[in-house]
């Protein structure tokens, strides 16, 4: 991911758009998230959980994100992060696409 979409994580944040933990996985399944971002740092089990869940359910999917930008709203770190509002999630994937 490049920088500026690195840094818009931050206002995602404080919106309260990202999902993450055992909701996460709920999301994907009920379509409820428009974008996945996945850890570097995430285990081989939920990186395979997360992936098979997207591809099955037609979710966009970056993976390899440097583990500092996840963190949860307590501070704690998370292994992926689901972004459930469609244009936070758009503008994203267009810097993506820069």
């Amino acid at each position: 991911m490049n920088s500026s979409s690195l840094q818009f994580l931050g206002l995602v944040k404080k919106a309260g758009a990202i999902v993450y933990g055992d909701a996460l996985i709920e999301a994907i399944r009920n379509k409820k998230v428009y974008l996945v971002l996945l850890s570097d740092r995430a285990s081989e089990r939920t990186q395979k959980q997360i992936k098979d869940k997207c591809a099955f359910y037609q979710i966009r999917l970056y993976d390899n994100i440097p583990a500092e930008h996840f963190t949860d709203i307590k501070g704690k770190s998370v292994a992926a992060i689901g972004i459930d509002n469609q244009r936070m999630a758009s503008k994203i994937v267009r810097d993506e696409k820069r």
